[in-house]
Parts: C-alpha cells; structure tokens; sequence
C-alpha cells in the first residue's frame, strides 16, 4: 500500500499505460483531464460513474463537455444520485481510493488523500461495490442526453451569485414504485404553525394522524387509492415551512364510513371542521423535533417545477414564469414527481436513521378509530 497526498497525475497515468479496462467512480470530472486520458487509452474500455446534477455542470463544477466527449468516444458513462467516492479500478490488479475527483485540482493541485492498493481481496471487494453503482444507475448516458442537457442549460439565465433550479438526472438507491402515487398531506394551518422545536409525538398526538388524516367537507381526497404513500407535513414557522416528519399507506376514501365520529370529535374538537377522513395504514413517523425532520421547502428549491406534476406539466406546455410556492396554497395535500420521491425518500430515510422512529407502544396508546372499517356496511 502506498499513501499519495498531492500530485499523484504521474501515478494515475502510470497505472493507465498498464491497464485494459478502467473503471472510474468520480462526482466531478474535467474535460481537459479528461481528453488527457483518452489519447493515453481506448475510450471503450473506460466505465466512469459520475453524477448527471445539472447544477455541477451550470456552476462549472464538473463538466458536461467533457462527459459528451467521452461518449463520443465509446466510453461507458453512468449517474447517481449523492455520489461521493472517488476510485480508481485499474483492471484487477491495482486501485486508487482517494478524495480526489478526476479533475486537475484533485489530481495535481488540492492537497487530497489517497491510497495504492494491490491486495486482491480488498480490490474485489472494491469492484463489487462499483459493480453495484452501476446496477443502481442502470441505463449508460447517450450522446442525445449529453444534447438534450446542453439545450436545457442554454435556456437558463445563470448570474454571477446564484444559480437555478436544476434537475439531477442520476439515479437512486431508493426504489421507487411507480404504480403507486404519492403526495404529501399538510396538517396545521396557516394561523397555528408550529416552531421548529415542537415535538413529532405532539403532532402526532394533536393530529391522531397514526390513523387518519383530516379534510374540511369540501375538500374530500378522492383523487388518492388504495396503496398510495401519503408524507405528512406539519407546517412551521421561524421558518414558515413544512416538516415532513411521517408517512404512510393510504386507504380509499369512502363516502358515509371516513368521517370522523361523535366521540372522535369530543377527543379533538377540531375535527369539527375536519371531519372527513383520508384513513391510512403502516404509519413511519420520525422520533424528535420538527427541525429533525426534511423541508419541502428544500426539495422545491432543488426541483423547482419539477416537484409536482401540475407545475411540470405546466412548464411541458410552454410556461416559464412559474412559482412553485404558489401550488401549496390553501391546499390540504399535493401530489409529488417521481423526481421529488426520489429527492425526498432518501433524506426521510437518513432522518429515521439518525432520530429513530416513533415506537409501536407509543402510538398503540393514543387515541385509536372508533369505526372498524372491515366490518363497515353502508
């Protein structure tokens, strides 16, 4: 094994006049490295995973240039989400892990980290996990991606202090069923917003949404079916936003049987003027603060149109002039892109991990449904 700290180009290239198949895991690449390589190595024997963030490339982080060149020139060039390793599989016989992206500053400049490695077992093991990016990121990048890309960023008006919102084109670890939909259902109101230090078990125990979701009489969810995944939303101030601190299975809504009851209503008066019902099954709800939870805010601000269906099919349809921000006023609920599922499910996931979840014995303990819904006849 051998340490590299700076400048280890020479090495990198050394290794590269050896080898027949490289494989490549980088978040940013450079185009001028980049054409280094390939008049150094057959471009069709090269496997590089990167990230397709259109962000990287309009703040010039990473290149987009670079990444059509090398399709251009055979390689193998695949995306996803969050990357942040940086290794180099130089066929089976040697690798490079290092924090250094296949750019000039991380090759030669930035003061990086790095180890040579020639140990078999840990260079399988190494490929084993490349070869695992690479099922998650499925589909290879095509030279009509690279275009496509290219005319987008064209059409975004960059400043010299901020940047768009932009799409991420790569792929995620996060299965995401596309037979099912998904929203997220907001509780609260407006006029009753919650600070950030507000307790998920209190919301869940003022909602009672561990088994039902409340809506006013004129605006019962029968957009939503059996199955859907329902996030909810507690809205917050200091800063007004929305804390997506659970989610769950959805139950169709049915007229007569989802509203709430007598006693239910004496339990919470509020569900006087919300007395209908979206029931749900399977509740996950996040075991802390509302400040531990994910901001749908965050996901706007990374997504923008492309967060919801109708923004998405408004731009579709020619519109640029659209605020996202507007789709979430006065209503109980909004139903998410497979993009914002793929953007959100992630970080909900990481939150649980960090701050566990509610347990079972708590939520077993509060209030439960007075109408048994498998018995129910109309």
């Amino acid at each position: 094994m051998e340490l590299y700290l700076k400048n280890w180009y020479d090495k990198f290239l050394d290794e590269l006049k050896r080898t027949k198949i490289l494989k490549v895991s980088s978040p940013f690449i450079k185009e001028q490295v980049i054409r280094k390589m390939q008049s150094q190595f057959d471009f069709k024997n090269f496997e590089l995973i990167t990230r397709f963030n259109l962000r990287d490339f309009a703040s010039n982080v990473s290149s987009l240039d670079g990444l059509k060149f090398s399709v251009e020139c055979g390689a193998n060039i695949f995306g996803v989400r969050d990357l942040h390793s940086k290794i180099y599989l130089f066929d089976k016989r040697s690798a490079i892990i290092t924090s250094a992206n296949l750019t000039s500053g991380g090759m030669i400049n930035n003061y990086e980290c790095g180890i040579y490695i020639t140990d078999k077992s840990t260079i399988q093991k190494i490929h084993n996990y490349f070869n695992e990016l690479k099922r998650m990121a499925g589909q290879k990048l095509s030279l009509e991606q690279c275009k496509d890309w290219q005319q987008e960023l064209s059409q975004v008006e960059i400043s010299n202090t901020s940047f768009p919102s932009l799409p991420d084109y790569g792929s995620s670890a996060i299965a995401i069923d596309k037979n099912r939909n998904y929203y997220v259902k907001f509780i609260g109101t407006g006029y009753n917003r919650e600070p950030l230090s507000f307790s998920t078990k209190v919301v869940i125990d003022k909602a009672l949404c561990h088994y039902a979701c409340g809506f006013s009489q004129n605006k019962k969810p029968r957009q939503i079916q059996d199955g859907d995944i329902i996030y909810m939303a507690r809205m917050t101030i200091n800063p007004n936003d929305y804390a997506i601190f659970g989610k769950a299975e959805a139950i169709k809504f049915v007229d007569g049987r989802d509203e709430a009851t007598p006693q239910e209503i004496q339990e919470r008066p509020w569900k006087k003027d919300w007395p209908i019902y979206l029931r749900i099954k399977n509740p996950i709800f996040i075991n802390g603060t509302l400040n531990d939870c994910v901001f749908l805010y965050d996901l706007i601000k990374q997504l923008d149109y492309e967060s919801f269906p109708s923004t998405q099919l408004r731009y579709l349809n020619g519109e640029r002039d659209i605020n996202p921000y507007n789709s979430l006023s006065q209503q109980p609920y909004i139903k998410l892109t497979t993009k914002a599922v793929e953007w959100l499910e992630p970080r909900f996931q990481e939150a649980l991990t960090l701050n566990g979840k509610v347990s079972k014995r708590f939520i077993n303990n509060l209030p439960q449904s007075q109408t048994n819904i498998e018995t129910w006849e109309d």
